[in-house]
C-alpha cells in the first residue's frame, strides 16, 4: 500500500509549473496497526468475559472500563458507568475518602 502526497508548483505569476510528489510504502505500518487492533480486540473480549468483576478507571478517576461481572455484581450496565466518576457515582459517602486514597497510590 502506498501513502502519497503532492503538491503544485507555481510560477511568480501564480500559474501551475508542476508537481511535487512523495508517496510512502505505507505496508508494514498498515500490517501492526491491523496487528495492534487485533490484540485489542482479544484483550477486550476477554476482559468482558472474565468471571471476575473488572473496572477500569483513568488518573482522573474517570470509569474506562467495566466488564460483564462488574455489572452482574454491582447492578450497574457498562453504559451506565462509562464516563463517570467512579468514587463519586459509585462509592458510598462514607467509604470516598479511603477508596480516594488507595486510589492515589
Amino acid at each position: 500500500e502506498i501513502l502519497l502526497n503532492a503538491t503544485t508548483r507555481r510560477g511568480p505569476n501564480g500559474e501551475v509549473t508542476g508537481v511535487i510528489g512523495v508517496g510512502q510504502d505505507i505496508t508494514e505500518i498498515r500490517e501492526i496497526t491491523s496487528e495492534q487492533e487485533r490484540v485489542a480486540d482479544d484483550l477486550s473480549r476477554l476482559i468482558d468475559s472474565a468471571n471476575a468483576p473488572i473496572f477500569g478507571v483513568d488518573c482522573d478517576g474517570t470509569v474506562t472500563e467495566w466488564n460483564r461481572k462488574a455489572s452482574e455484581m454491582l447492578g450497574y450496565t457498562k453504559e451506565e458507568t462509562m464516563g463517570k466518576h467512579f468514587v463519586e457515582t459509585f462509592i458510598q459517602h462514607e467509604m470516598q475518602s479511603a477508596v480516594l486514597t488507595v486510589l492515589s497510590k
